[in-house]
């Protein structure tokens, strides 16, 4: 059965860039071609926005509002790890690029699209000067409050610390170790939760959105069970 109008999803993906990514470029490298590859064989209407950001440019738009299928694969000639983490400025300006499509596509009478932000990072805030943590958590509250979901996958701290800072649900965060098999997994872990995302519809959404893992966090729990051998 065909998805309806109402259903289509818009996947926007924020990778962090900063230097301290650079001994598992690779990996991530790895993980976003086969996150990407995957949601391209999947059914349903679906635009994706990739962004990168780092302290040299916090906003890089790598692919924007394209078809899964059609967004470009990453490579070490795009994805090089330096600088520092401008997670704020880079939340904001993603926040506003947003808004500015909905009301586009509104103008334009297109269909509505359900807002999953997934961010993907391995260290904290240090660099933001365009947006401080309490703007960003007015943004991400509002959106919260108008359906839309956001998911927070991070290393080398507390994501739900972090998450909270910026009024993430504990049940859209997972943490991930920054090593080869643990990226992997957090990789397949967001993948098969992006997967049940788009497979929901709109009413069902809106429902779990503080809730996409489902109460499954594939690679966190890997990090756990290491911890207690």
């Amino acid at each position: 059965m065909a998805k309806k109008d109402e259903d289509r999803a818009k996947i926007w993906f924020l990778l962090d860039r900063s230097g301290s990514m650079a001994s598992v470029a690779e990996d991530v490298i790895g993980g976003f071609n086969y996150f990407l590859a995957e949601q391209a064989a999947q059914a349903g209407e679906c635009r994706m926005t990739v962004v990168q950001f780092d302290s040299e440019d916090p906003f890089e738009v790598i692919a924007a509002g394209k078809k899964p299928a059609d967004v470009p694969e990453l490579n070490d000639s795009v994805y090089q790890p330096r600088g520092l983490t401008p997670l704020y400025d880079a939340m904001g300006r993603l926040i506003k690029r947003a808004d500015d499509r909905i009301a586009r596509r509104a103008k334009a009478e297109k269909p509505a699209e359900d807002q999953l932000v997934v961010v993907f990072t391995d260290g904290l805030e240090n660099n933001s000067h365009r947006y401080d943590r309490p703007e960003v958590f007015e943004l991400v509250k509002k959106r919260q409050d108008d359906g839309w979901t956001f998911v927070f996958m991070g290393a080398n701290q507390d994501s739900y610390a972090e998450g909270d800072k910026i009024g993430l649900d504990d049940g859209n965060v997972q943490n991930y170790a920054a090593d080869s098999d643990n990226i992997a997994m957090a990789y397949q872990s967001m993948n098969r939760a992006t997967s049940d995302f788009r497979g929901k519809s709109h009413q069902r959404r809106v429902a779990d959105k503080a809730d996409f893992f489902g109460g499954l966090k594939e690679a966190e729990l890997e990090m756990r069970r290491r911890k207690n051998r």
